[in-house]
């Protein structure tokens, strides 16, 4: 199980590509007067293939963070926007309570998903998840993802629903992509519209889960 604790700022790696200067304005925009992230921000890996310079630079954020003794940092993509519904207590709750029930990950949004079940109010174990543009990775993640053998034909989002059991999304979403209207990872998300109709299905499909929590009072 994680170490329980309580923080008051977290650790905040942000990748970017210095050219992508549209999207390093943005994200800049995103965290500006929210103190309660540490921000640090990391030059993304690049690969001919989109998929492995995402994966390299994750594994570049968690072997620092595993060398540093984190007990939880922030994975934030440049394409990550807050929602309306983030707020910073409960933001802070569900990262201390997902780290007493042992999370590998939570997750502030997702664009797609299998199945949910409840662990928390607001709180969900998700079976698979695709994006990974917003995501606290407890410590007890950082050996399995340095030690996973990812392959040519991985992608991380899916990558990471298979090595890590415990995976937990905050819902309502207070993170989604923001559509720039490119993906250098998956081609079908070059389509305009493509990503923010990823996440308006899934949250969807989140309400659905959503009010059977709450008719059935299971938290």
């Amino acid at each position: 199980m994680n170490e329980v604790f309580l923080p008051t700022s977290l650790p905040t790696y942000v990748v970017n590509l210095p050219e992508r200067t549209d999207r390093r304005l943005h994200i800049e925009r995103e965290f500006s007067g929210r103190p309660e992230f540490d921000l640090h921000w990391v030059n993304a890996c690049r690969a001919p293939r989109g998929a492995d310079g995402l994966w390299q630079s994750l594994l570049k954020i968690i072997a620092y963070a595993d060398e540093t003794g984190e007990s939880a940092i922030l994975f934030c993509e440049d394409d990550h926007q807050f929602t309306p519904s983030y707020d910073r207590d409960r933001f802070f709750a569900h990262v201390a309570e997902a780290a007493r029930q042992g999370a590998h990950i939570l997750l502030g949004g997702i664009g797609g998903f299998g199945h949910w079940v409840p662990v928390g109010r607001n709180r969900f174990w998700t079976d698979w998840f695709w994006c990974t543009q917003f995501m606290v990775v407890y410590r007890s993640a950082f050996r399995r993802i340095l030690e996973a053998d990812f392959g040519s034909a991985d992608v991380a989002d899916e990558f990471l629903s298979r090595v890590l059991p415990n995976k937990m999304v905050i819902f309502p979403f207070i993170s989604v992509q923001r559509d720039f209207g490119y993906s250098d990872i998956t081609a079908s998300n070059n389509r305009p519209g493509e990503i923010t109709c990823h996440f308006r299905n899934a949250e969807r499909k989140g309400e659905t889960y959503q009010r059977i929590v709450e008719k059935y009072r299971l938290y």
